[in-house]
């Protein structure tokens, strides 16, 4: 991947976490933060699944797609579609 690629990746890691930021908490999203900043994009993605599956936290679809298209993207394996299962759809 370019470094464009790249840029575009933590774009929309940082987009998405300013939509869900106040459903895992600010200490989570603290760290969140951080994965993508020393450019850890696929454990940013699994750490937001995860405390988002955690805690059984609601999410539209598009963040669902969102979240499954970026995991796709970067080819990280199903942790992230598993996680996302235990998270009702938001109404």
């Amino acid at each position: 991947m370019d470094a464009a690629s790249f840029e575009d990746l933590a774009g929309r890691l940082y987009g998405l976490l300013i939509v869900l930021e106040d459903r895992p908490g600010a200490g989570q999203a603290q760290l969140l933060h951080h994965f993508i900043e020393v450019g850890e994009y696929g454990l940013a993605l699994e750490e937001i699944a995860g405390a988002l599956a955690q805690d059984k936290i609601a999410i539209t679809d598009q963040e669902r797609g969102d979240m499954l298209a970026l995991a796709a993207r970067m080819k990280i394996g199903d942790l992230v579609p598993y996680a996302l299962g235990f998270c009702p759809q938001a109404r």
